[in-house]
């Protein structure tokens, strides 16, 4: 307090009144300088200080309300060093390093710019700083996958069940085909870590059958999908791991796709009251979604009947259906022979502009 009082008072003192200066002047030859300014409440050391700027022996401090620029440390880099510093660290060896990691490789190559401390100061002077806090677009590549039949690649994540309370909550589990959009596996538990993930990913591999390097899991980056323990299984079942890039909730758009169906479902509760009852909902929902809901992403099968390899029996069939229709009625039809919802041969994550088109 005593500290931020002198700063106080100091700051009061550095514009001292005509009267105040009047009066030391007149009494000073008299009592001194030191008596004279402290009975008048001010420093001797502010007097000599106001009477130097008077005889033009020191320059004004400049005020900050002016915007004027202070007078240049002797020290300090000139514009072309600077530049030379800015240079070096937006350079594209540089440009993601951080201010220390570039001292200290400058150093072990023996070049000596500047300090860190200046590096910041003149990275700040140029609105530098926090771009170089960011991550370079592109850090982490854009995954890319393809599926041609069942088992190819598996998408999983976990979603949040709301419990009887708020703050509460049931975890659910889900494991989809990217071929058949089948729901191979899942499980609702009350804690979400990576051992239950790695239980419910192991039972589905050996009831699926796959084959040492057949299978792909794609995830997320959250702490149960890059874990020690997921990571041991995959190495155990030859599975390849992909990633989504952070924050971009895109690259895993049919797990995210899967959870807003059963969220968005007439019959969705706004509570569980107990574990059971959210496992017997997801029991319900799991059956209906693999087993009667015709997906628009596979052309219009359930996911069962593509996961099964049914898809070309069902479409000989809906064909002659529509073949009947139309010969039938030929003028209901005037882009002429109809035929069933196309069944991709190849379902992708994040295609390539020509697979997407």
């Amino acid at each position: 307090m005593l500290g931020a009082a002198r700063r106080r008072e100091s700051r009061r003192q550095r514009h001292l009144p005509d009267t105040v200066t009047a009066d030391i002047e007149s009494w000073s030859p008299r009592v001194g300088v030191t008596l004279a300014a402290t009975a008048f409440g001010v420093t001797p050391r502010t007097w000599r200080h106001h009477q130097q700027k008077q005889r033009g022996e020191l320059a004004a401090r400049p005020s900050r309300s002016t915007g004027r620029p202070r007078r240049a440390h002797p020290a300090k880099l000139g514009a072309a060093e600077e530049q030379a510093v800015v240079d070096v660290l937006c350079s594209a060896r540089f440009v993601d390093a951080g201010v220390a990691e570039v001292y200290a490789t400058l150093l072990d190559e023996g070049t000596y710019l500047c300090s860190e401390s200046t590096m910041h100061r003149v990275l700040n002077d140029r609105g530098l700083a926090g771009q170089r806090r960011q991550r370079r677009a592109g850090h982490h590549h854009r995954p890319r996958l393809v599926a041609t039949a069942p088992n190819m690649v598996w998408c999983w994540d976990i979603s949040r069940l709301p419990g009887p309370a708020k703050g509460t909550f049931f975890y659910l589990y889900s494991v989809w085909d990217l071929w058949s959009r089948k729901t191979v596996g899942w499980c609702v538990d009350i804690e979400e870590t990576a051992a239950i993930a790695e239980r419910l990913i192991s039972t589905i591999a050996h009831r699926e059958g796959v084959q040492r390097h057949q299978l792909i899991i794609h995830s997320d980056r959250g702490a149960q999908m890059t874990s020690g323990t997921l990571t041991e299984l995959y190495d155990t079942l030859g599975v390849r791991r992909s990633l989504s890039r952070p924050r971009v909730s895109n690259d895993n758009p049919h797990a995210e796709a899967g959870f807003k169906t059963l969220k968005y479902r007439p019959d969705w509760p706004t509570r569980f009251a107990t574990l059971p009852d959210a496992i017997a909902h997801c029991e319900r929902f799991f059956d209906w979604y693999n087993n009667q809901h015709h997906h628009s992403g596979i052309g219009m099968l359930t996911p069962t009947d593509r996961h099964d390899g049914n898809g070309a029996r069902i479409n000989t069939a809906r064909q002659a259906v529509l073949d009947t229709a139309y010969a039938e009625h030929p003028e209901r039809f005037p882009n002429g022979r109809p035929t069933p919802p196309n069944q991709p041969a190849r379902v992708w994550i994040n295609p390539t502009e020509q697979h997407a088109r």
